[in-house]
């Protein structure tokens, strides 16, 4: 499929008034770097890092003698990571206003690569995924978290129910849903000719204080330009049957999942052979190693 890049920066900046609101980015972000354990000092490149979700707890991980350099398409949300480092003292962090798929970095500069929730944006992403292989100093790891088959249940399946009923057009094929089935990261890796990841699947669930607080979900994702696409008494129509139906089944929380996969480069050994390409092992990655 085409992305139409230029439909979701205009989303996303419409967006950004609450983007940075909604705790599931934050969870997965930091989740995600969790994982990757990263030492001091390490170098780490975020694409498609949004408001900082995982470049900013990287940065905390890496300390002062790291550094993390965030780059995404969209200069509402770059703004507003780098806000949140000022704010929180990270000056080994820096946001950047930039296209992954032609940004020029040089071979073997990062010890980690991460992209959570943007990957699936970009149109060829195994070249992605062996442009950000080649970045990677040996031992370097390479995260890419994606949405699951459970993304933000039941509300935002109560949504496109709702729009679709006033627009049947505007059914389409999210960008997510390119990698949500089982096995799609693990043949990504394998198009792209990388190390072989580990993939874990991470189920959370968002607490709702009330029915209403779910709307921000709506306001702050991609879900908004569809949503801003019909006409006004279509949205008011959509807002009310969406979180009528939320009172009336008395939904709390919000079930969603992902998937993030985790492959290594092979590593310089002290004899100085590089030993294999391959991926971190399930015992590491519930270790947190």
């Amino acid at each position: 499929m085409t992305v139409d890049l230029s439909r979701i920066v205009a989303t996303y900046t419409a967006a950004a008034d609450h983007f940075d609101t909604l705790p599931f980015w934050h969870h997965f972000g930091r989740r995600t770097v969790d994982l990757l354990a990263l030492p001091p000092g390490a170098r780490v490149l975020d694409l498609c890092c949004g408001t900082g979700a995982s470049a900013l707890p990287a940065a905390e991980r890496v300390g002062p003698t790291g550094r993390v350099l965030g780059v995404d398409l969209t200069p509402a949300l770059v703004d507003l990571a780098r806000g949140a480092a000022a704010a929180r003292g990270l000056s080994q962090a820096r946001f950047e206003v930039s296209d992954v798929s032609t940004m020029d970095v040089a071979a073997g500069s990062v010890d980690a690569v991460v992209s959570v929730f943007g990957l699936f944006f970009l149109d060829d992403m195994a070249a992605a995924v062996q442009r950000a292989w080649a970045w990677l100093a040996p031992g370097g790891q390479l995260a890419v978290t994606v949405w699951g088959q459970v993304v933000l249940d039941p509300g935002e399946p109560y949504f496109w129910g709702a729009v679709l009923r006033e627009d049947p057009s505007a059914a389409h094929i999210s960008p997510a849903a390119r990698l949500a089935p089982p096995g799609a990261l693990e043949a990504l890796f394998a198009d792209a000719g990388v190390g072989v990841p580990v993939v874990v699947t991470e189920r959370w669930h968002m607490p709702l204080t009330t029915p209403e607080a779910f709307w921000p979900v709506i306001m702050g994702t991609s879900n908004r330009g569809v949503f801003e696409a019909l006409t006004p008494d279509a949205q008011a129509r959509v807002k009310n049957e969406v979180l009528g139906r939320l009172r009336a089944e008395r939904v709390d929380e919000l079930d969603m999942e992902a998937r993030i996969a985790i492959a290594r480069k092979g590593s310089v050994t002290a004899a100085g052979s590089v030993t294999k390409a391959g991926s971190v092992t399930k015992a590491e990655i519930d270790r947190g190693d």
